[in-house]
């Protein structure tokens, strides 16, 4: 099952890490493995200037890696969307991310610098409201003290990251229209097309949309020529997986 997802998002300065290592903390010492993602639209170096991996990269190396023996990094020179890049962090049951405010595919925790963030910040997906010591916010919110309480929100309310396509395959506008769906119980995950357990299709590792047509006709074709191979007579779940060559 693909991680619970949550982002913690505020404007600049508002103590969104703050409340990203209370809430990391509390969800692990619960047993959850939790991963990150962070969104920075600093120009930083991600890498030491003259070490090894650095070298590598600017001897022409598109990907990169340094394995110690309870870490790894991994440097990869292109852009990842938040998909990719959750799928790179492997098997776990929560993910947690700081900033993407733009983004409608998940869950999010608002934390608010003054009056009038809320407003701003909200997209109809937030389920909880956090302030950190010194925030000029006077509205309702929760604290960090509050992490127990933040941690059983996120465990209760949030929902695996929705693909982003604004397919209307679920029956709903877009994917926001369907996260406020699922937040208020009247939707089913499988209604998404990432998460459909009656054919899915992914090109380059992105979820696509296929209407119920398309499926059923896919869907037959691929089960016509597998059973008629050895082994395949008695399908019930195939997964194809190929590369393209192209021709050039």
């Amino acid at each position: 099952m693909p991680p619970k997802t949550v982002s913690v998002t505020g404007f600049k300065n508002s103590g969104k890490t703050m409340v990203v290592e209370a809430l990391v903390k509390e969800l692990s010492t619960r047993g959850r493995r939790v991963g990150t993602l962070k969104h920075t639209a600093d120009d930083i170096d991600l890498d030491t200037p003259g070490k090894d991996t650095s070298r590598h990269r600017d001897a022409g190396s598109i990907a990169t890696g340094i394995l110690q023996d309870n870490t790894t990094a991994l440097f990869i020179d292109e852009r990842l969307s938040i998909h990719q890049a959750a799928e790179k962090l492997g098997m776990i049951d929560i993910l947690v991310i700081e900033g993407f405010k733009t983004v409608d595919t998940h869950a999010r925790v608002i934390v608010p610098r003054e009056d009038g963030d809320v407003e701003k910040l909200s997209n109809g997906l937030e389920i909880a409201t956090v302030k950190i010591p010194g925030s000029r916010y006077t509205g309702a919110a929760l604290t960090l003290d509050d992490a127990t309480k933040i941690a059983d929100i996120v465990e209760k309310k949030a929902y695996p990251m929705l693909p982003g396509l604004d397919c209307h395959s679920c029956g709903y506008d877009d994917c926001k229209s369907m996260g406020a769906a699922l937040l208020a119980g009247e939707a089913e995950l499988s209604q998404c097309v990432g998460y459909r357990t009656d054919g899915a299709l992914k090109v380059n590792g992105v979820d696509v949309a296929m209407g119920n047509f398309v499926r059923d006709i896919m869907k037959n074709v691929v089960l016509g020529f597998i059973k008629s191979l050895k082994g395949g007579e008695k399908a019930r779940k195939v997964e194809i997986s190929f590369e393209v060559i192209d021709d050039e």
